[in-house]
């Protein structure tokens, strides 16, 4: 019976063998480039500096209002963290993963009550039409509670209602375009111009207080 018992054991061991040879293991994520580039949105703050996966980025600190040039990194599961300037503690750190190929700006913004947040936005680099800008808005502040539109100046609305934490899509518009504000509450409406030439693509973020809108201008290419 001792006899047996081996022989089976040794045959059931076999088995087991032959069988997990047989089993395919999942083929790895491809990796690859991706850009991202870092923004200041909160006011008041000491220069940031800037951490992917918990290494400090090779960039100048970023003052209020300050955006990087696009960093290379690795596709996949990343984090992106902000610290003050020379600290290691961090302020806030947020997961993201990252395609390959992707351009992302990194939004380093306060929210109401004084607290830190990380949004993303995904960056078109495509090109806009011959003679064409693309245009697009954020919105970032957090005292003006209503909703606000964008109109061209002699135009049509491009957007229509743009609550809190969140990005229009892109327009494209003509160079020279110059942009209004338009919401309920304003002590006046802004109007932008910000030398709007063909060709470029920008994202015009906006701050303020709960009845001012600030407008700030970042160009992608």
């Amino acid at each position: 019976m001792i006899l047996i018992m081996k022989k089976l054991s040794f045959y059931g061991l076999c088995f087991v063998v032959l069988l997990s040879s047989c089993v395919k293991k999942p083929a790895p994520e491809p990796v690859g480039e991706a850009k991202f580039r870092a923004l200041n949105a909160t006011s008041g703050s000491i220069a940031q500096d800037v951490y992917f996966n918990s290494n400090k980025v090779n960039i100048a600190p970023l003052a209020y209002g300050q955006v990087s040039a696009y960093q290379t990194i690795l596709s996949g599961p990343s984090y992106f963290g902000f610290t003050d300037n020379g600290s290691t503690i961090a302020n806030i750190e947020i997961p993201r993963a990252v395609k390959i190929g992707e351009h992302i700006t990194v939004l380093y913004y306060s929210l109401p009550n004084g607290s830190k947040n990380v949004g993303f936005l995904v960056d078109d680099m495509v090109a806009p039409a011959t003679g064409k800008a693309k245009v697009r808005f954020v919105n970032l502040n957090g005292f003006f509670l209503d909703r606000f539109s964008v109109q061209l100046v002699g135009g049509a609305p491009i957007v229509a209602s743009l609550p809190y934490e969140n990005s229009s899509a892109y327009a494209e518009v003509d160079a020279g375009a110059t942009f209004k504000l338009l919401a309920q509450g304003l002590t006046s409406d802004p109007l932008i111009n910000a030398n709007i030439q063909a060709g470029k693509i920008y994202t015009f973020w906006v701050d303020g207080t709960a009845t001012e809108l600030v407008t700030h201008v970042m160009i992608q290419n």
